[in-house]
């Protein structure tokens, strides 16, 4: 029997005081790892882009290099080491390169991952020092690019979006206190519409306990619901030694 993930009234009770609405008690799987975005559009480009020619075979996969963010492109976090988190196709490539701006196109972070031509979900947890650089309230764009060509860079596929770092409010904070493990507190982080924490905390349940159905299930609730279900089923090997949610 799969346990539900979300059946506790007390955690039910610090996600309705979070979103400030009643919310009836019921599994987590049809609930709360359902999420809520915030109101806001930001332009952006979650899906892989770049010119090809007919001779590039830099990636072959069906599926795209896709960013998993919401629909919008923007997201935003509470952790001092957030964690980004793209689908990676089978790609020749050997390595992909992350670049975080801000309003003036200055440069705050940029880092060189490697990469050994598998598909699968992959991730980069920034460091202190680059959160440090990042202003609360203020986007932050950012462009991950997988490397194909050093001479052609318009040829490489990339994704971009926008990310802001903000404080959590009281309710916030009362609701993480209250939860009772990692699964309560992806729900509680998904219900606020904070993308980058919900989907790294339940990420990392999910490489301390792969076999578990509930985890699962949750995850394939949470990424459906940014219309990501194509790609629940794809494997986190490449994700589950670089995972940060402090």
């Amino acid at each position: 029997m799969v346990r539900p993930v979300f059946g506790r009234k007390s955690i039910t009770a610090s996600i309705a005081l979070v979103m400030g609405t009643a919310i009836a008690v019921s599994p987590l799987i049809a609930l709360a790892q359902q999420y809520t975005p915030p109101k806001r559009g930001i332009p952006g480009r979650r899906e892989g882009a770049g010119t090809r020619s007919p001779n590039d075979v830099c990636v072959s996969s069906k599926k795209p290099l896709m960013a998993l963010s919401p629909t919008d492109s923007f997201s935003t976090t509470t952790s001092q080491t957030p964690t980004l988190f793209w689908y990676i196709p089978k790609t020749k490539a050997v390595a992909a390169e992350l670049r975080i701006t801000d309003n003036s196109d200055k440069d705050v972070y940029s880092a060189l991952i490697s990469l050994d031509g598998g598909a699968g979900v992959l991730s980069h947890s920034l460091p202190k020092t680059a959160i440090n650089d990042m202003e609360l309230g203020k986007d932050y764009r950012w462009q991950f690019a997988l490397i194909c060509d050093v001479n052609q860079p318009s040829r490489n596929p990339f994704v971009e979006g926008v990310m802001q770092r903000i404080e959590g409010n009281g309710s916030l904070s009362m609701a993480l206190e209250k939860s009772f493990d990692v699964r309560d507190r992806a729900s509680i982080y998904a219900a606020s519409g904070i993308w980058q924490d919900a989907i790294a905390t339940l990420a990392q349940e999910r490489c301390t306990s792969p076999k578990d159905p509930a985890l699962l299930i949750g995850w394939n609730t949470l990424l459906k619901s940014v219309r990501l279900e194509a790609f629940a089923q794809e494997p986190l090997s490449r994700t589950c030694t670089t995972i940060s949610v402090k």
